[in-house]
């Protein structure tokens, strides 16, 4: 069941994410041809920067479902078993705390608004354009519960999930090296 929602979320964040990528780049393209035509859109600037914002965060989102993101796998698991229990969970209270606080300044930031609108655009409310702040926070915050009972069997069998990537990768190349090998042979 949780490996369903975990799919579902992810799913949605890559096609979300994918979709303001295209919906930006073809903005972009707008902007230029209407520029070269000597018709600059003055709403252009406002509206990239706040697709890249959206971008940004809900692409921090999905990093954090798929364990994507910076982190110190040679600290934590070059510790012993205790150690490495008692880092992650640090590192876990430390994570929630933030985007707790995140979240909750996100939501209180929206408040302060009020009826204030883009400059350019002035039919989209400052909420809609600011609210990417506690709804990325909020998809962050559920992704890395949901991905915490994979991270913490990982940290207590103590094998890195780098260096068992890595090993992945490796011995699917050799398996895809033993298949060319053996098709060149069968040619011959």
């Amino acid at each position: 069941m949780l490996d369903r929602v975990i799919h579902w979320l992810d799913l949605f964040l890559q096609l979300f994410t994918v979709s303001l990528i295209v919906i930006l780049a073809i903005i972009v393209l707008l902007a230029v041809g209407f520029r070269y035509s000597g018709n600059s859109l003055i709403w252009y600037d406002e509206v990239a920067v706040l697709l890249l914002a959206w971008i940004t965060f809900s692409g921090a989102a999905l990093a954090v479902l798929r364990n994507a993101h910076l982190g110190f796998n040679g600290l934590m698991f070059g510790l012993l078993l205790p150690g490495r229990i008692a880092l992650f969970w640090l590192v876990e209270a430390i994570f929630f705390a933030i985007f707790a606080v995140t979240l909750w300044a996100g939501w209180t930031i929206l408040g302060i608004f009020g009826n204030e609108t883009m400059t350019t655009l002035r039919f989209v409310p400052r909420t809609f354009v600011q609210g990417i702040l506690p709804v990325s926070a909020a998809l962050i915050l559920l992704g890395r519960g949901l991905t915490l009972p994979g991270r913490l069997t990982e940290v207590r069998s103590g094998i890195d999930p780098e260096t068992r990537e890595i090993q992945h990768e490796i011995a699917r190349a050799e398996a895809e090296l033993a298949r060319s090998r053996a098709g060149t042979e069968t040619n011959t």
